[in-house]
């Protein structure tokens, strides 16, 4: 490390005080060369923050502070510059223990996030639709997004051409947490059974199944009742033939899940059609989670069928929020959000970080070509 003295010409002013002449490469008040800051950019994409600031014997807070210059420099991004995007997934993710989290916008055609911001909710998402022109909002033609009705609710408002496409992983998944209501209330029923029981005279036979065994089997049948039928091993066929036999409720709901499973891998007519027969028998179920399943798909029926015409998923965004957690455990945390959210821009979006060599050299580059 090498520190640079320079003298620069200083103006004062009655109005505006004292300014100093700013230096070609660095930052106001940054303290650091331009192509140092460049490198701690570049190193703080792959590694954490501690072992940068030990590389570069430089303080831990100052990685993050170095970091957000460098993606207020390079943020050239798409948004500003009137691009239009024809494709784009909405999520949430939590960054932090206590149901703190963040709100991530990707583009499916360029494959990166556009937009990163502190929460969710319809407020949230409110300002990134704002940031976009009118001539922008009309050009996005799908969303893809899970059931929320925040994201939907904003669409309906902003985007008036865009089909929303409810990610198929995220039906599935509430069918499987309907179904662990339903496995939950007969492991309870089950449980009372066994107290209630009362112990004949002599011992068991040989062939009798002791109901306490059975209220076990149920409360570790949860992995079984989770996974498709044909993935499932000789011990998990065992549970589910358990629970056919002896708790009908349960395994209609776990029936029910595998039949809307199936139904979201076939094409837009067939799934249409069975869909519809689905929600009938879902709604004459008498299960009570089932019944909610049946609102809560009803309700995105049409986000639903988009997605399987269409062949679109959120696999992306669900790939970037894991790829967001990854940044900010190598990282340790953040005590500035927006260091974070930096961090995140420049690791994840359109921006490609140079080292500090290469930069320098496309910097003198684009020096001489516009000389």
């Amino acid at each position: 490390m090498g520190f640079i003295r320079m003298d620069t010409y200083r103006v004062k002013c009655k109005k505006c005080g004292v300014k100093t002449v700013k230096v070609p490469w660095a930052s106001h008040r940054s303290g650091f060369t331009d192509a140092f800051e460049q490198q701690v950019a570049w190193a703080v994409c792959s590694m954490s923050k501690k072992a940068v600031a030990k590389q570069l014997r430089i303080a831990w807070n100052t990685v993050g502070e170095i970091a957000d210059r460098v993606w207020d420099r390079l943020d050239t991004r798409p948004i500003k510059a009137g691009c239009i995007f024809r494709r784009i997934g909405i999520d949430e993710t939590s960054y932090k223990k206590g149901h703190k989290y963040i709100t991530v916008v990707v583009d499916h055609d360029r494959r990166c996030v556009i937009w990163v911001h502190e929460g969710y909710g319809k407020e949230v998402l409110d300002l990134f639709m704002r940031e976009l022109s009118e001539e922008q909002r009309k050009g996005v033609e799908l969303v893809t997004c899970d059931g929320a009705k925040w994201i939907r609710s904003s669409i309906e408002e902003f985007l008036p051409n865009a089909e929303r496409c409810v990610d198929s992983f995220h039906v599935v998944q509430w069918a499987t947490e309907a179904l662990d209501k339903v496995r939950v209330e007969a492991w309870k029923e089950a449980r009372k059974e066994n107290r209630n029981q009362k112990r004949g005279r002599g011992r068991p036979t040989k062939d009798s199944v002791p109901k306490d065994r059975t209220a076990e089997g149920i409360k570790n049948s949860r992995y079984a009742l989770g996974k498709a039928p044909e993935n499932l091993n000789e011990s998990q066929q065992r549970k589910i033939e358990l629970i056919a036999s002896r708790y009908p409720r349960l395994y209609r709901a776990y029936q029910l899940k595998e039949e809307l499973r199936i139904i979201l891998k076939m094409g837009y007519d067939d799934a249409r059609e069975n869909l519809d027969r689905w929600l009938w028998r879902a709604s004459h179920s008498r299960i009570g989670s089932v019944k909610d399943l049946y609102a809560k798909i009803k309700r995105n029926y049409d986000g639903i069928l988009n997605t399987i015409r269409l062949g679109v998923s959120n696999a992306r965004i669900e790939a970037t929020n894991n790829k967001i957690k990854l940044l900010i455990r190598t990282a340790y945390g953040f005590r500035n959000m927006n260091n974070m959210l930096s961090l995140i821009m420049l690791s994840c979006s359109y921006v490609d970080v140079k080292i500090a060599y290469e930069w320098e050299s496309e910097s003198r580059e684009s020096s001489s070509k516009a000389a």
